[in-house]
């Protein structure tokens, strides 16, 4: 029994909350206890008489959370476990029996010792029983909100690495060009400087949070953009477009650019004729829908198959979006004849 099932994880008992709730579980034990005593005891022996009988229900209990059933959830063997407990109930009756005629009668044995024994097994039994139901749902809640919050942190820890990339061969590319056209003491010069230097800040300082506003992200793809332009042939057509109010507008940041480096990569080449990429974003109150296209490069002599859509980029974009809009984005990459073209929807909240 049990076979093949996911062991439920067990809280230790000795940390303070336990310990306390089983202190307050207690002394509710033995208020009750002691309303439904024998009227006709004195007060001391009436407390004397229901201490004694709770120390068995509270050994009984303690065995079976600290020792029982941690072995179940081990061996995942209800057959064991029932085993066990009933047996612990075997011994503990007749001590108690024993105690409580000792005690209520001062002889071995009551007149009724059957019927009190029957009582007492069957009340520890349903007792362990019961703080085994109890237990196991509370520990298993306490279990799961842990580990949700272990998953929250590992997840905002790698959203965190998946953002902070930063793509060296484009570093690397625009700073050739930028030391190219310092050679040719070209006036784009200084603004190829500021345009990387607001990529990087924006990189760096703005994307630590959880959304940027989406007018940011936007500028920073303008700003992508025309830096890759430097490099370009000038038969290379590449267009953006933007359609709807975004000024409200949050998403989280560097979701877009992954596709778009990945279309300047794949879908740009200097020798490649009427190569282009458009970019377009149409933007409403609920949504967001992204789609870029870019030409295909295996039409150049010599390429033969289609190069496959894809790369590290845009499989850490894919884990960031299911992380982030798990229910609520849609990704589409289609082969077309003469294109490449990625479709993204993502619902938002303004």
């Amino acid at each position: 029994m049990f076979k093949n099932k996911k062991s439920i994880e067990l809280l230790p008992t000795n940390s303070i909350s336990w310990i306390s709730a089983q202190v307050l579980f207690w002394l509710i034990f033995i208020s009750i206890w002691l309303y439904f005593s024998p009227k006709e005891w004195s007060y001391s022996k009436d407390v004397s008489w229901t201490l004694i009988n709770t120390c068995f229900y509270i050994v009984l209990v303690n065995v079976n959370l600290r020792f029982l059933l941690p072995r179940l959830m081990q061996s995942q063997s209800m057959i064991i476990y029932t085993s066990s407990l009933l047996g612990l109930g075997i011994v503990l009756t007749p001590i108690k029996i024993w105690f409580n005629t000792h005690f209520c009668y001062g002889d071995l044995l009551c007149p009724n010792w059957i019927t009190d024994a029957k009582f007492h097994y069957i009340s520890m039994i349903v007792l362990a029983a019961i703080s085994s139901l109890v237990r196991i749902p509370l520990d298993w809640l306490t279990v799961q909100k842990e580990k949700k919050e272990l998953i929250t942190k590992n997840v905002q820890t790698e959203l965190q690495f998946l953002k902070n990339q930063i793509n060296p061969h484009f570093l690397f590319n625009t700073l050739n060009n930028l030391y190219a056209l310092t050679l040719k003491k070209s006036d784009d010069a200084p603004d190829v400087v500021l345009k990387l230097s607001d990529m990087m800040r924006y990189m760096l300082y703005e994307c630590n949070e959880k959304e940027v506003p989406l007018e940011k992200e936007i500028q920073y793809i303008k700003n992508y953009i025309e830096l890759e332009k430097i490099r370009l042939s000038k038969n290379a057509e590449i267009n953006i477009s933007i359609e709807g109010e975004y000024q409200s507008t949050r998403v989280a940041p560097l979701l877009f650019i992954p596709f778009i480096e990945n279309s300047f990569k794949h879908g740009i080449k200097t020798s490649l004729n009427n190569a282009f990429i458009n970019i377009q974003f149409m933007i409403t109150d609920q949504e967001i829908q992204f789609i870029v296209k870019n030409s295909k490069s295996d039409h150049l002599p010599g390429h033969g198959h289609a190069r496959k859509v894809g790369g590290i980029g845009l499989v850490n974009v894919k884990k960031r979006l299911e992380l982030i809009y798990p229910k609520t984005h849609q990704l589409e990459i289609n082969s077309l004849p003469d294109a490449y073209e990625i479709q993204l929807n993502i619902t938002t909240n303004k």
